[in-house]
């Protein structure tokens, strides 16, 4: 039994509290499950993300496509927040590529898995404030080599868990500085 997140409503709300309306690049954003240290949703997030579970990652996509669809705007494509290829290596695989891939089999829309990517090799966010998490990635998403794929459209942005917006938010500058129209952004959970 996963607690469920807040309502997209309630979570856009909460980003104003870490954005001014002018500095919030997503125009919407949604999570399946309320997260928690030692939690059920927890375990699961670790194991996408450490223990190279990607089917469970792509199976945990297809859940949240699932569930969250009426409440997601039509979107024109699907992109991951990229890792840095040194965090790929370490781990095998984006765990965000693997949920954005069966979200997408779900909605039936394309993953623009190459769209975005992460330039600089960022600390982990994990022990950071909300200050810190912010700053640490400023500038850290620039155009990968899919990145006119999203001229003019709509994007779904995917992440594995939402904390301050910080990650989602500076894709989301990116991908309208390359001309996206609009950004929403989903994640499987999101940490209480």
């Amino acid at each position: 039994n996963l607690p469920v997140a807040p309502s997209p409503e309630t979570l856009y709300n909460e980003l104003l509290n870490f954005f001014t309306p002018d500095d919030l690049a997503l125009s919407g954003v949604a999570a399946l499950f309320s997260l928690r240290e030692g939690t059920p949703a927890m375990r699961l997030i670790y194991a996408v993300k450490y223990y190279g579970l990607w089917d469970l990652g792509v199976e945990l996509g297809r859940v949240v496509g699932s569930a969250l669809s009426h409440l997601l705007p039509d979107v024109d494509g699907i992109v991951p927040v990229p890792i840095h290829p040194a965090r790929r290596r370490e781990r095998g695989y984006n765990q965000a590529e693997a949920i954005a891939s069966g979200l997408a089999q779900v909605c039936h829309r394309p993953l623009y898995s190459r769209a975005l990517r992460r330039r600089v090799a960022t600390p982990s966010q994990t022990r950071l404030n909300a200050v810190e998490r912010r700053r640490n990635v400023v500038g850290v998403f620039t155009a990968g080599d899919q990145a006119l794929c999203v001229r003019s459209k709509t994007i779904l942005l995917v992440d594995d868990v939402l904390t301050t917006g910080s990650t989602l938010n500076s894709c989301a500058e990116a991908l309208l500085e390359l001309g996206a129209r609009r950004v929403f952004a989903v994640a499987i959970a999101k940490a209480m």
